[in-house]
């Protein structure tokens, strides 16, 4: 072993022994993973289940005729945001004084965040998730190696960004890591970001979607260099092809994009096939159409998520806010199966008076290639009306400008009114993330 190894190692040894929590059991969670099968996520789910039956108020009043061993997932009812919050205290398992567990909440990207309680066993199938991604998907170990995160959760920032004291330094030395505020992207601070990304050289570069996209654009329009990381991370929102196609030409490299969330953890990663692979060991998902049944592949339908590792606050068919097309098994090797690909938030996509759902997609489409918008959001206030917040880059075209309006009443009816303004600057959500599209109809 090497002096820069056995340094490292003994730091983190230190750092372990200086944490009051109990021994990590991420290591073992990740060698379970390892040799997980559908039959033990099956075997998870069920576990899941029976306790929350017998174990959590709120699913024990609703399945009172339920014996253990016969709950089935299919008799369970969907969980919503606003259930949650009415039944907080009755979701709480009734073991929970004597379960590590601490309260989290959802970002809150279109809407009122929820409070969730979860436990050290979840963050711990949390860590083991996100390290078997790393490094049976992307290929690495960070362990010791440079990484940059353009981010916007205060949270987030604030928690791995403190370096005071012995444990902040030693963590700062085990994993070296320069966080970039998407709060912040004005041109001076894009210039200082591409600074910052040259002289520190990450192996990895993890972002919002939105925020990379709008790093590589300013770096493609006043002809800069930057440092080709081995790979690029996108999370948090939805990576559409535009933003992808861009992205991969200016970093050269691939972007591999993950899935997942506050409040159930990791979801679903992207493989070099550039399918989205479920990670059912630790998650069971579902994808329903408007009437709840299972979508056939290639049909487009919301998501379900049941966590299987939060026994603290078990979370059932919860109905986390977007769409998905199931795929079918991928052909790079995984046995893990698959979505298509995300489509995006239900509040990405608009709502027709006839009650066709329009992907966000179909909008963010029209944008491509016209050079004179910088950035944007199509927002639809009603069915029939739309507005389009834009920041221009140079005078607006109006032949363009006609020609999204005329792709727009195709697919909402000839009688949609677009409005179009012209701002200083597209209003984030409090996360930082720019929606492209979003609608106050289809809530």
């Amino acid at each position: 072993m090497n002096l820069p190894s056995q340094i490292y190692r003994l730091a983190r040894g230190a750092y372990r022994s200086l944490s009051l929590k109990p021994p990590r059991q991420r290591e073992l969670f990740y060698k379970e993973i390892l040799q997980s099968s559908e039959g033990k996520s099956q075997a998870y789910l069920q576990s899941l289940l029976d306790y929350a039956t017998l174990r959590v108020p709120y699913y024990t009043n609703l399945a009172d005729f339920w014996r253990e061993g016969n709950s089935e997932l299919a008799h369970f009812p969907l969980l919503t945001k606003p259930l949650i919050r009415d039944n907080f205290e009755r979701l709480k398992s009734d073991e929970i004084a004597s379960r590590n567990c601490f309260l989290n909440s959802s970002g809150g990207s279109t809407g009122q965040p929820i409070s969730i309680m979860q436990d050290r066993e979840f963050e711990e199938w949390r860590e083991a998730t996100e390290l078997f991604y790393y490094r049976q998907f992307l290929g690495i170990d960070l362990g010791g190696l440079p990484q940059v995160i353009l981010w916007g959760s205060t949270k987030d920032i604030k928690r791995q960004t403190n370096t005071q004291g012995v444990k902040g330094k030693l963590l700062k030395f085990i994993q070296p890591t320069t966080f970039l505020n998407s709060f912040k992207m004005t041109k001076e601070d894009l210039q200082k970001y591409v600074e910052i990304i040259n002289q520190e050289r990450p192996v990895l570069i993890k972002a919002y979607a939105g925020s990379l996209y709008q790093l590589a654009k300013f770096v493609r329009n006043n002809n800069l260099s930057i440092h080709r990381p081995k790979i690029l991370y996108t999370s948090a929102e939805t990576l559409r092809p535009f933003m992808r196609e861009l992205i991969e030409d200016v970093f050269r490299c691939k972007v591999y994009d993950f899935y997942g969330s506050r409040e159930v953890g990791a979801i679903a990663g992207e493989c070099s096939r550039g399918k989205m692979h479920i990670f059912n060991f630790n998650n069971y998902v579902e994808v329903v159409d408007r009437d709840n049944n299972t979508v056939r592949f290639g049909e487009e339908g919301r998501i379900l998520v049941t966590t299987l590792h939060n026994h603290t606050m078990p979370l059932i068919r919860y109905e986390i806010g977007d769409m998905a097309i199931p795929g079918k098994p991928c052909q790079c090797g995984s046995p893990l199966p698959t979505l298509e690909r995300v489509t995006g938030r239900v509040k990405d996509h608009f709502l027709t008076r006839a009650g066709t759902l329009v992907d966000g997609g179909y909008f963010t489409r029209q944008f491509y290639f016209r050079n004179w918008v910088d950035e944007f959001q199509v927002l639809q206030k009603d069915f029939d009306r739309i507005e389009i917040y834009y920041v221009s880059n140079g005078e607006p075209v109006a032949s363009e400008m006609a020609d999204i309006c005329t792709q727009i009443q195709l697919a909402m009816g000839e009688d949609c009114q677009i409005e179009w303004h012209q701002v200083e600057e597209v209003p984030r959500t409090p996360q930082g993330k720019l929606l492209y599209t979003r609608s106050l109809v289809n809530s």
